[in-house]
């Protein structure tokens, strides 16, 4: 780990044990920021980058800190090794900082007109909330203080814990002196919803910046896109916990008509996780927990399940999921549906969860017990309407059935796509 010195500012590398006492600075960036090479050099130029780091270190010297680390400048983002380095540890290296201090460029202290309801709006509506990467950065530190523009003293996240929970939407029991402890406690739905919200300026590091909060390493890919991304890293949580919350994410965006809500079981994005916030894993493990693990052929699910009696033909199954809704301890499933020609299987009606009723829940129960049965399915992606009208029966003893002649796939009549050899040959 790359320190600055809080007096003479210059480099120096520690490793493990060797780590001395150190504060460390969340900040959203801004203008002008001073890399590393500039700052070895002594090549800094005058702006806010600049002033926000002699800040800093003027403030930590005054506090009795010696050494500081700062994201722009101690880390040589031109090594792709040491980049990602960092940013797999950098959760560990806020947990390990004596104290964090929370930089708000974009509030201020000397408004002697504001009254204290205005300054609390101010506070809450800083630009430093709508930020990815600062959800770990405001819950991995045991101490943390928060500064104005002029780096005023606002409070510590214990005295402002509520104002907090109400801006983030993270419950205050995760923002006390405990919280770094706590919020292992919290499920995967649970710590997805705190970033579901936010942003980050590279669509990959929506998935980089919550590697910390869920305790996984991967390796960084920068140009294979937030989505990629955001599978990867869910395939990483899926190896390290054993949490089913973790496909309790609903999509409600607006689909077009060649589209229906059908996707795979994993989501594409961490928005999906926005109303996830209160499902929690069911605390109970038995014959009928939840399997998955990750294949060649999609992700295998060895699931309690029904056929769907409100579909016709039998074309979808209930999946019921290990998940209670915590404000009444409603168990939750989700709907899947075979794919055309395979044996795998997409999540359909992704828009909501479906309530598990206590039969429902035993019926499934009682079948797993006595065929146990795994399904394949794929990871993240929309799919044509016409694409997956096979039914559930056909598909699981392994037989075909026919499509109708009404029922070409959307995306061939959208585009012209020939379908059949005399279709082709008069192409040609």
């Amino acid at each position: 780990m790359r320190l600055l010195h809080a007096k003479t500012r210059e480099f120096e590398e520690f490793f493990d044990t060797q780590i001395p006492p150190f504060a460390i600075l969340s900040h959203r960036w801004g203008e002008k920021e001073v890399s590393f090479q500039q700052m070895r050099k002594n090549r800094a130029e005058e702006g806010p980058g600049l002033n926000k780091i002699l800040g800093f270190c003027a403030l930590a010297s005054q506090k009795g800190y010696e050494w500081v680390w700062i994201d722009t400048c101690c880390i040589d983002k031109k090594s792709s090794a040491e980049l990602s380095e960092a940013i797999n540890s950098m959760f560990q290296w806020y947990a390990k900082a004596t104290e964090c201090f929370v930089y708000l460029s974009d509030v201020s202290l000397n408004d002697q007109q504001a009254s204290d309801e205005d300054f609390i709006a101010r506070f809450s509506a800083s630009a430093w909330y709508s930020r990815g990467w600062t959800v770990q950065e405001l819950l991995a530190p045991a101490q943390l203080t928060f500064y104005d523009a002029d780096w005023v003293e606002i409070g510590d996240r214990g005295n402002l814990a509520s104002k907090i929970s109400a801006v983030t939407g993270i419950r205050e029991q995760y923002l006390g002196i405990m919280g770094r402890k706590t919020i292992w406690k919290a499920s995967v739905a649970t710590r997805m919803s705190w970033v579901s919200k936010r942003q980050t300026s590279r669509s990959e590091d929506i998935a980089y910046c919550m590697l910390g909060l869920f305790d996984v390493n991967m390796p960084l890919l920068y140009g294979e896109g937030g989505m990629k991304a955001f599978l990867r890293l869910q395939t990483e949580i899926i190896s390290r916990w054993e949490d089913e919350t973790i496909f309790a994410w609903t999509n409600n965006r607006a689909l077009g008509p060649e589209l229906d809500n059908c996707s795979g079981l994993l989501a594409s994005e961490p928005r999906f996780f926005a109303d996830s916030e209160d499902y929690y894993p069911a605390p109970f493990r038995n014959q009928s927990a939840l399997r998955y693990w990750m294949t060649n052929r999609g992700l295998a699910f060895q699931v309690p399940s029904l056929v769907d009696s409100a579909e016709t033909a039998g074309s979808s199954v209930l999946l019921n999921l290990c998940v209670k809704r915590k404000y009444d301890n409603q168990l939750m499933g989700i709907k899947a549906r075979g794919c055309s020609g395979t044996n795998r299987w997409i999540r359909c009606q992704n828009h909501s969860l479906f309530e598990a009723t206590p039969r429902q829940w035993k019926e499934a129960e009682s079948k797993f017990r006595e065929q146990p049965e795994i399904l394949y399915f794929r990871r993240s992606e929309l799919y044509p309407k016409n694409n997956y009208l096979e039914t559930a029966h056909a598909i699981r003893r392994g037989g075909s059935v026919t499509r109708q002649r009404n029922e070409t796939p959307l995306i061939s009549r959208k585009f012209g796509i020939p379908r059949t050899k005399s279709e082709v040959e008069q192409r040609d």
